[in-house]
């Protein structure tokens, strides 16, 4: 793994994703080039403290960008595209941590992406926290079924999710009606069952996103895929089901578990140490996978992880760190 040496840009570093990268910059002990921060004009006077030195948060809008080499782009999607042609014309590579680029004619989704691809856009940060899992699965045998149910935070929605269950919240104990904003309907001491508009014959968007990536990297197994918002602010818990084409024991798929990169077994029994979304769900770069149970071709687990974290943050970087 190579060292970053080249001038980085972080753009949207006030928002939940872009907090997540700079948080993952500072602990990089690799990163020795020079970064840059960029926010909207309303955090313009901000600053942030990266190695013990305080670093202003630009404008991105009346910024210039000729000293860049790369640039991340922890933003809304109204703004991706505008900021994304700037920044390729001026020979600067983009990063889409945001996934809205996904359209864009210079696209490359980050498993494909080389030293020369300008745009790198990466997939559903679920499809990354999932896919090294279940190719090593199916390499042991061939899955045959593979079910996966989401649990999902609000801060799948960045800061406007977090602020709304916790104003609604608010609104609730404190016995006044609350006003729905960001999510479809109440998500306070809720449970809704569609982050947005829904089709009943292929799911949300995001299901149907998810579902895509794994059938083709599956493509002889039958994958199927539902998500759940539950009124938890960061840590996303997914449970998996799935059959093997050969008898397994639960020795043998243990080990297989263990052997994937950023995800830690937890194998103690007592049901009060159990990994949470607030024990393990925050600010950690690996996902834990618990409760394995094993019977013949049958399997079944729990995995959480920090879907900006482990499904963005991690492999965006170290990509960018063997090519940087």
């Amino acid at each position: 793994m190579g060292a970053i040496t080249q001038s980085i840009g972080l753009f949207g570093v006030t928002g939940e994703l872009g907090r997540a990268f700079f948080d993952a910059l500072e602990e990089q002990g690799a990163f020795v080039g020079r970064l840059r921060l960029f926010a909207s004009a309303r955090s313009a006077e901000e600053s942030r403290v990266f190695r013990d030195k305080p670093l202003a948060v630009e404008e991105a809008d009346t910024a210039d960008f000729d000293d860049l080499n790369e640039a991340i782009l922890a933003v809304p999607a109204d703004v991706a595209d505008e900021l994304a042609g700037r920044l390729l014309a001026r020979g600067v590579r983009v990063w889409d941590a945001s996934g809205s680029l996904r359209s864009h004619p210079q696209a490359v989704s980050l498993a494909d992406a080389g030293p020369d691809s300008l745009l790198i856009v990466l997939d559903e940060p679920l499809v990354n926290i999932l896919s090294p899992l279940v190719q090593k699965l199916n390499a042991a045998s061939p899955l045959q079924r593979l079910e996966v149910t989401v649990l999902a935070p609000v801060s799948a929605r960045g800061q406007k999710g977090v602020r709304e269950l916790a104003r609604q919240t608010g609104e609730l104990l404190n016995g006044r009606g609350i006003t729905v904003e960001t999510w479809p309907q109440q998500i306070a001491f809720n449970v809704l069952s569609a982050d947005g508009s829904f089709e009943p014959a292929t799911g949300t968007l995001r299901e149907r996103r998810l579902l895509a990536s794994l059938q083709k990297q599956l493509p002889s197994t039958v994958v199927r895929v539902r998500q759940f918002i539950v009124p938890v602010f960061y840590g996303a818990v997914l449970d998996l089901r799935w059959t093997h084409a050969d008898e397994l024991s639960r020795a043998d798929v243990l080990t297989i578990c263990e052997s994937v990169d950023h995800l830690q077994v937890h194998e103690d029994r007592d049901g009060e140490t159990l990994p949470t979304p607030v024990n393990q769900g925050v600010a950690n770069i690996t996902g834990t996978l618990s409760r394995l149970q094993v019977e013949a071709q049958d399997a079944m687990a729990c995995v959480l992880a920090d879907p900006l974290r482990v499904g963005i943050v991690q492999p965006l970087l170290a990509t960018l760190m063997v090519q940087g």
